[in-house]
């Protein structure tokens, strides 16, 4: 099994469906139960102990955030403070000279929220399931019916079918999985990045092929409970749940 020691956690956006209480803090600060949404990922990954390095991008609010990070006193965050708008694929991109990029990046949205239901973590779970040869990105899935608060894309479902691993794209089709902001890759995907600024929808998007089958870009559906903390009636909601 390949060992993952870098981690990279998305805390750049300005959470546009979060407002108002985004107008005045990051989404990833937003508290769930009096802890940030941010924290409980940190705390995820500070029990792998492979993991040595992980790095923090900011952009709007990011005076906050970097103070936010500054208290945790953890030695092993990096802050990426980015000084324009640049995506998620562009800050990785901006990134890029703190990043291995000849060892996998996991990559964790800044506002994910999960509870593991399993005595294997997800992040372990992901990282078992990446095969360099087979993929240059692994995506952590969940079923759309499974993943709590979503209530689907401008086509009322997810963003891929999953196959055993295999994962397909259709145009203006409900599909049966959605992404839910865990995923592994090889970072030298970087070296082709199409402009300073993208997301990282760039790459499953130019990977779809003719059939559907996305080519380098496997999918697994993970274990834990996942809450879709989306709008601010959603914090209350998964408050509730937790």
């Amino acid at each position: 099994m390949t060992k993952i020691t870098q981690a990279f956690i998305f805390a750049a956006g300005r959470g546009e469906r979060m407002r108002p209480l985004t107008d005045s803090t990051p989404k990833p600060l937003i508290k769930i139960k009096d802890k940030a949404i941010i924290d409980y990922a940190i705390e995820k990954l500070d029990q792998i102990s492979d993991i040595k390095k992980i790095i923090i991008n900011g952009y709007y609010l990011a005076d906050q955030l970097k103070a936010h990070i500054k208290k945790l006193n953890n030695p092993k965050i990096i802050f990426s403070r980015e000084n324009k708008k640049v995506e998620t694929g562009g800050g990785l991109f901006f990134a890029k000279d703190l990043i291995d990029l000849n060892e996998p990046l996991l990559t964790i949205n800044g506002d994910v929220l999960w509870e593991e239901e399993s005595v294997v973590s997800d992040i372990e779970y992901i990282t078992k399931s990446w095969d360099p040869q087979e993929c240059d990105i692994l995506l952590g899935l969940k079923k759309t019916e499974d993943y709590i608060g979503y209530e689907g894309n401008i086509h009322g479902g997810g963003d891929f079918f999953l196959d055993k691993g295999t994962l397909f794209r259709f145009p203006d089709v409900a599909m049966t999985h959605v992404y839910v902001g865990l995923q592994i890759i090889n970072p030298q995907i970087l070296k082709k990045a199409p402009e300073e600024c993208f997301s990282m929808s760039h790459y499953y998007k130019s990977a779809v092929g003719e059939d559907g089958l996305l080519h380098r870009v496997k999918g697994v559906e993970l274990k834990g409970k996942y809450f879709h903390i989306g709008t601010p009636q959603a914090v209350t909601e998964t408050e509730n749940l937790l």
